[in-house]
């Protein structure tokens, strides 16, 4: 199947006071990001709404199928990773609870990035929860879709980056192609939101 690699640029009327970077990085590099972030705030398996991690800084590694969603207003971030297997995971009221604890959802500066999700019902139905919740709230959204290898996304707030790689990001940075064309390689379908560029 051939693949339709794009970026997509779009408008909110958010009040966005930030810029946030997304960052496509090699795994070693990756690695040394995330040495100084508390293994507290790491999303790890099982990946279920009760394994999503707030704070200045989180992580998460190994997204494949499932979806995992960072939302952020700049000052703190919450990030989720879940497993599309488990049924648990497909309660959009549960989802939407445990954001709405963190975050009031009308605050005008939040953003969010969305990543993975793979051509299956199971992992496209989180995929959209996630997806229509940020859309009802009108939360400017980065979409890192279909990845094309395991992928591992952390934000730091000190710098406003996103930090994203896989294998396939990694192969096209040690072949000296530029960011943008290393996020194209790593994922099928990109939509950039206006409030953040890639770094």
């Amino acid at each position: 199947m051939t693949k339709n690699f794009f970026i997509d640029f779009y408008y909110c009327m958010n009040e966005i006071s930030f810029t946030s970077g997304i960052k496509p990085i090699t795994l070693q590099d990756f690695k040394t990001v995330v040495s100084t972030i508390d293994s507290t705030k790491s999303v790890t398996f099982p990946w279920r709404i009760s394994s999503s991690r707030s704070g200045k800084d989180v992580v998460t590694m190994g997204i494949c199928d499932c979806s995992s969603c960072l939302i952020t207003d700049g000052k703190k971030s919450l990030l989720m990773h879940l497993l599309p297997q488990y049924e648990g995971n497909h309660n959009h009221k549960k989802i939407l609870q445990y954001i709405s604890t963190n975050f009031d959802l009308n605050d005008k500066n939040l953003q969010a990035v969305l990543v993975g999700s793979q051509p299956e019902k199971q992992s496209i139905d989180i995929f959209k929860i996630f997806k229509n919740l940020l859309n009802t709230f009108k939360i400017p959204t980065t979409i890192l879709k279909h990845g094309t290898s395991p992928t591992s996304l952390a934000y730091k707030t000190s710098t406003d980056e996103v930090y994203i790689s896989n294998i396939n990001i990694e192969k096209a940075l040690y072949e000296g192609k530029s960011k943008t064309e290393a996020l194209n390689q790593g994922f099928e379908q990109i939509k950039l939101s206006e409030y953040d560029e890639i770094i």
